[in-house]
């Protein structure tokens, strides 16, 4: 039974770009904002604002070949500050074998860190925001690269799973060289690989609580795609992952709602959409302020729930929500009810910063 192909082995395309015109059509505008002068054979990728500047970046995972990290330059176009940025490489100045990516504020300092699974023999990369767009690799100290190099990581996503308040992270895994024990026992397909779960500690350090999470992580499946989301609206994310030459599976978290917790829908003043990119916060009293962002986009090749769900653990009195969105206006709420979700739409808070 044959391998898959190295990517080296093909020629990557350019990524494109595509603008929104606001009347349902698009505009290609790869060359013009000069995402399509650098490509190397993308995987999966992530928008944010990595520096802080308040316009939306990208960051875009490479297998084999360096990542690229495009920073907003504010006039319709991007630059790719990857390398300069301490993200584009291992530590050893390697390229690696980067699948799906998720961007999310990981470690709780308010900004958003990069978490990229890699192949088997390698590790995930956790790429730590100081809020500038430079990154630190974290991936030792953290836990992750020891509990994941045994792994080919497609999907991962951040995602609060015992609602402490701290975002976990969940790999999806499933290897793209045969493994042999399974050969030898006459799989069709040996390829096949268990999950993990990742728990945060709250003090920079993962730990794989695989083990105690279920039956569904003792299960060998070839993973590829993960959506998170929460599917019953009990408060706690689910994930719907596809496998490869498998059945797809559901798996409901049976242990996030019994935390506190408060989950938000974001939406437009004049458009009932979902404002992807909106950074929420939930103050809280003596308690760290939990920050999400509305997204879809991460993990691999899939779409997430756009709506945000925030554990409180042990400290549930909100004082303040507080939404800063696209457009630059920032607006706070107070006297929001926990347990459930609630749309906020754009304009019904009290505005504190106008664009």
């Amino acid at each position: 039974m044959l391998d898959y192909c190295s990517p080296l082995e093909y020629n990557p395309l350019p990524n494109r770009l595509f603008r929104n015109r606001r009347d349902g059509t698009f505009e290609d505008v790869t060359i013009r904002s000069g995402i399509g002068t650098e490509y190397y054979g993308a995987m999966g990728a992530v928008c944010a604002d990595f520096n802080g500047d308040g316009w939306p970046d990208i960051f875009v995972s490479n297998d084999s070949r360096p990542n690229e990290l495009w920073i907003n330059q504010h006039d319709g176009t991007f630059k790719n500050d990857a390398l300069a940025a301490g993200c584009a490489l291992d530590p050893e100045g390697n390229p690696k074998s980067c699948m799906g990516v998720d961007a999310g504020d990981l470690l709780g300092h308010g900004f958003e860190d990069l978490v990229v699974p890699t192949l088997a023999g390698q590790y995930a990369e956790l790429y730590s925001n100081d809020g500038k767009g430079s990154f630190d690799d974290m991936s030792y100290q953290s836990g992750i690269a020891l509990a994941t190099r045994r792994y080919t990581g497609f999907s991962v996503g951040m995602v609060d799973y015992d609602n402490d308040g701290w975002l976990d992270l969940f790999f999806v895994n499933g290897a793209i060289r045969r493994i042999e024990e399974q050969a030898q026992q006459g799989s069709l397909y040996p390829y096949a690989q268990s999950n993990l779960l990742l728990r945060n500690n709250g003090k920079g350090r993962f730990e794989d609580v695989s083990s105690r999470a279920g039956s569904a992580f003792s299960r060998l499946d070839v993973g590829r795609g993960a959506a998170f989301g929460d599917i019953d609206n009990d408060g706690g994310v689910d994930v719907a992952i596809v496998n490869n030459s498998g059945p797809a599976r559901l798996l409901m978290n049976n242990v996030g709602h019994r935390k506190p917790w408060i989950g938000f829908r974001m939406v437009g003043d004049k458009y009932h959409r979902d404002m992807l990119g909106t950074r929420v916060a939930v103050f809280r009293r003596d308690a760290p302020t939990l920050w999400r962002r509305v997204h879809t986009d991460g993990s691999y090749s899939s779409s997430s729930d756009p709506r945000v769900l925030f554990g409180l653990g042990d400290a549930p009195e909100i004082t303040k929500v507080q939404a800063h969105w696209v457009s630059g206006r920032v607006e706070e709420w107070t006297g929001l009810s926990s347990g459930k979700y609630t749309t906020l739409r754009e304009g019904s808070g009290t505005t504190r910063i106008a664009p």
